[in-house]
């Protein structure tokens, strides 16, 4: 799986691209039935999606190991590209999973960043939905919303693009399947798109991230119906 452009770090060729076509059709309905019946996912403000246009950055707390999983069957049939730690293209088979499902790599030397802020930047030049988790690191059920790092942000600022804001929650379980699990099921809430302001500077971007950052911490906006301090143990499952 080649890459034909040397400026960036998506896959070019033809077998990538029907690979990583296959594979979706297959995880597809995996996806919808671990997530809806084990993890309880519900996804809400669905209405929102047709306030922004066809290129978008979406932002997340990062709070479980398939949450990329959850927004990819929230804003279906769209399919994102996401952020991913250089680490995750380092597992042996896990790898060739993180490249088909769209994933780019976080680069640790300078001249990989270059690329991939060249991959992003094109990316949204050509109409595709980008995913970043702003927070950085996974915490697994972690209620609250963390500090938010600029990236996704000058993203949005530098291609004026919108941020579509997305915000995990925990709902109590209700039925048969409290006997076997555990942990909460969890809500999706698609938040109304954030635009940025014209300009484009580090005060814009700085203005951007604290506007999305207050809108995803707000209580008004979500249902934060769960308590996570009934169960001290929930940064150990998915």
């Amino acid at each position: 799986m080649e890459k034909k452009n040397k400026g960036d770090l998506l896959h070019h060729s033809i077998i990538y691209k029907i690979l990583s076509s296959l594979l979706y059709l297959i995880a597809y309905p995996i996806l919808f039935l671990i997530t809806k019946f084990w993890l309880g996912l519900e996804i809400k403000g669905r209405e929102n999606l047709s306030k922004v246009g066809d290129e978008y950055i979406t932002v997340a707390n990062h709070i479980n190991m398939i949450d990329c999983a959850m927004i990819v069957l929230a804003i279906f049939p769209r399919v994102p590209y996401f952020l991913t730690l250089q680490s995750n293209l380092e597992i042996p088979f896990i790898k060739y999973l993180v490249m088909l499902f769209r994933g780019i790599p976080i680069p640790r030397n300078k001249s990989g960043k270059e690329k991939m802020v060249n991959t992003i930047d094109s990316l949204l030049k050509n109409g595709e939905v980008v995913g970043i988790y702003p927070e950085g690191k996974l915490i697994p059920y972690y209620e609250g919303i963390r500090e938010f790092k600029n990236g996704a942000f000058a993203f949005a600022v530098k291609n004026q693009v919108p941020i579509l804001p997305i915000r995990f929650t925990y709902r109590e379980v209700t039925d048969v399947r409290r006997l076997i699990r555990k942990k909460p099921f969890i809500t999706l809430t698609i938040l109304e798109p954030e635009y940025p302001k014209e300009k484009i500077c580090k005060e814009n971007v700085i203005e951007l991230k604290d506007r999305v950052f207050r809108k995803m911490n707000s209580k008004s906006e979500t249902d934060l119906s769960y308590n996570q301090t009934k169960d001290d143990s929930l940064a150990h499952e998915i």
